[in-house]
């Protein structure tokens, strides 16, 4: 072995070493980075032909060491599993989210909001039956029925405001602003990201950095909604949904959106569109759209009741059985006649009640005489004088304790409670769900980090090793000058 060969077989020992305390560094300097995993160096020894067995020949091939490649410590199968794992935890996140925001807007209820409503619109019945004559009291009636009305508007704008904000209101362009098209917006992001990553790795499969982003990029993908992710052997990677394939052999396949109704929709390369909400079920998608299942739910309920509200008061306000019948007041001849008008009709004209088109009817609220405040025989004679009645006020301020089948043979203010409690159930119990998937998923990420985190201790334990072999290294190639220098001075 010459002097000259002595010194390469050095100096690749300073370049790998070298570059062992890079990758130290590297990893020092992302020990903090969510979701790194470290690297490792991976060392070969460099022979050149062996041209024959024998010890000189076995010498002579020796030409030092090369960076064989750089591994990371990442296991496959726990981030799979934490991916899996991370996405119900997400969906439970966003599901408990919108359900803690259901129980506020249902705690109204029996709060100050539409429950105190209804009880004014009662009370102030009970009032009217005690002087039903009573101009003031009258007006008070009218007015507390506008209340209740205006409550029940409101309640269903609060709740469809919630809706709205998670899938839209019924337009595409409401949809794409949504929670819901903000989600599919970052997934469709990160797919085309993951798709350039895919293709970088095909040229470059030993980076170690490629992958990495890799699986930052699935991890932030399965945040966003239940993927089936398979690794290649070359390590780029197929991501799949359901039946469809999203991202196959280094290709997007082609491109998710929301539709006006808060669907998922996939328009594949060749334009084919499909549902997949049915399919969306994990991930900050899958949650929010369980979410507006419950929204829904709750809108449903709010309609009933007023459905309820308003046709039980009409049919107080209209009340006929043979002989008896509900009257209004004639004021100017001082006199009851029967009554003619609902009090209660539709903003859109429909023949059904909901919490958005109940509103008081004008014609009562401009002329309050025209509420029913009385309950008459009219076979009996001279029940037209009985203008101090006040039965049918009455019956008004005792319906709210009728049990009505349209709301499960419950009474409207056993019904408002039954609603409130349930949504403040739900988002107790979607909020206890979160908390323990993500202590599940904590001990993965813990299991994964004690596998394939940055251990400060172990890094600076390489460093001195490395320092030590590149110091060594250094110290032949220095040796090598001195005898150079030596033979030089010796031939002059």
């Amino acid at each position: 072995m010459t002097i000259s060969k002595s010194m390469n077989i050095s100096l690749t020992g300073l370049k790998a070493n070298q570059a062992a305390l890079n990758v130290v560094s590297h990893n020092i300097a992302n020990m903090n980075t969510e979701g790194y995993a470290r690297q490792r160096v991976n060392f070969a020894e460099v022979r050149t032909t062996i041209n024959d067995n024998t010890v000189s020949g076995q010498i002579a091939s020796m030409s030092g060491v090369k960076i064989a490649g750089i591994t990371t410590a990442a296991n496959d199968y726990l981030s799979g599993y934490l991916r899996g794992q991370n996405s119900d935890y997400q969906s439970l996140l966003s599901d408990a989210e919108s359900a803690a925001q259901l129980s506020d807007l249902m705690d109204t209820l029996k709060g100050t909001g539409l429950g105190d409503a209804l009880s004014e619109f009662f009370n102030a019945a009970n009032s009217l039956n005690q002087n039903p004559t009573d101009y003031s009291l009258r007006i008070n009636f009218v007015e507390k029925a506008k209340y209740a009305a205006t409550k029940f508007n409101l309640m269903y704008s609060s709740i469809e405001g919630l809706r709205e904000s998670k899938i839209g209101n019924g337009t595409q362009e409401s949809a794409n602003n949504s929670q819901i098209g903000s989600y599919v917006s970052l997934l469709n992001a990160d797919l085309h990201a993951l798709e350039n990553v895919n293709k970088q790795i095909s040229s470059n499969p030993d980076d170690a950095n490629l992958k990495t982003q890799r699986d930052q990029i699935l991890a932030d993908i399965s945040s966003l909604t239940n993927v089936t992710t398979v690794i290649n052997p070359s390590g780029t990677a197929n991501v799949s949904i359901g039946n469809k394939d999203l991202l196959l052999n280094n290709e997007l396949q082609g491109e998710l959106s929301v539709g006006t109704n808060g669907e998922i929709k996939f328009t594949d390369n060749n334009n084919h569109v499909s549902d997949i909400t049915a399919n969306v079920t994990g991930g900050k998608l899958g949650g929010t759209l369980n979410g507006v299942s419950a929204v829904n739910d709750a809108l449903s309920g709010v309609n009933d009741l007023a459905n309820a509200f308003a046709t039980l008061m009409n049919g107080v306000q209209m009340y006929a059985s043979g002989n008896d019948a509900a009257a209004s007041y004639d004021r100017a001849n001082d006199r009851l006649v029967l009554s003619t008008e609902d009090l209660f009709t539709t903003s859109d004209g429909s023949g059904v009640f909901t919490a958005s088109n109940l509103v008081i009817n004008d014609t009562v609220y401009n002329d309050p005489d025209l509420v029913a405040a009385a309950r008459v025989d009219t076979s009996v004679a001279g029940w037209e004088l009985s203008v101090g009645n006040g039965d049918n006020a009455l019956a008004f301020y005792t319906s709210q304790s009728e049990r009505i089948p349209l709301l499960n043979n419950l009474t409207m203010n056993d019904y408002m409670n039954a609603m409130s409690t349930k949504a403040a159930l739900n988002a107790a119990s979607k909020a206890a769900e979160a908390e323990t998937q993500g202590a599940i998923v904590d001990g993965i990420q813990n299991q994964i980090l004690a596998e394939t985190g940055v251990n400060l201790d172990e890094e600076l334990t390489n460093m001195i090793m490395y320092q030590q072999a590149y110091n060594a290294s250094a110290r032949v190639f220095s040796t090598c000058v001195q005898v150079y220098d030596t033979l030089i001075a010796l031939g002059s």
